[in-house]
């Protein structure tokens, strides 16, 4: 487990900057990344204060964790460098579409995962049409979230499918462990007296 904890503290001081960035600008890829993060630095500082003793199920947790969230971080930097010149402000204008290509990802994962059967040319064009989006620099449509869903569950058809990403996972995990992964809007109703 010391390992592992010596990676992600490495993970996180190169990526940290940028992971904060994109907690400031109220990124939608923050919320993709928190759940994670939060559990991993839980667990970091619990482990090696001793308060938490390093078990297979934690050592578990950490591997799947940290290998997520530094592949995901990293098409994410690939984005960053490679389609908007480290101009994160630039980026952040696609963060949508980013985000909706890594979980493309997952979920092509999950379905293989579940052993079930999908319209995999339709995810493949899907993804295609969102990476040419993000690389072309396009418009992105008003009913961006909307068409993105119809068109997975078109991929799908009629399949029930229960889909437990990580980031799920890792949100279960926290609740468990008792911390905050995602942040809870205020809504008011009726008039502010």
């Amino acid at each position: 487990m010391e390992k592992l904890i010596k990676e992600f503290r490495s993970w996180d001081k190169e990526n940290r900057d940028l992971y904060m960035e994109l907690e400031e600008h109220d990124s939608c890829l923050y919320d993709r990344f928190k759940p994670v993060y939060e559990v991993l630095s839980y667990l970091e500082e619990k482990i090696s204060k001793k308060e938490l003793e390093a078990t297979e199920d934690l050592n578990r947790i950490f591997v799947v964790g940290l290998e997520y969230l530094s592949d995901q971080f990293q098409t994410v930097k690939l984005y960053l460098e490679m389609n908007f010149n480290n101009d994160l402000h630039e980026m952040l204008k696609y963060d949508f579409v980013i985000s909706a290509i890594l979980f493309i990802e997952d979920f092509r994962y999950e379905l293989k995962e579940q052993r079930a059967k999908a319209d995999e040319d339709v995810l493949e064009d899907l993804a295609e049409e969102l990476e040419t989006i993000v690389t072309t620099k396009s418009l992105i449509p008003d009913n961006f979230k909307l068409y993105v869903d119809a068109v997975i569950h078109k991929a799908i058809g009629d399949i029930e499918l229960t889909f437990n990403g990580i980031i799920d996972i890792f949100q279960s995990i926290g609740d468990t462990l008792g911390i905050a992964t995602c942040k809870e809007e205020e809504v008011l109703l009726g008039k502010d007296i």
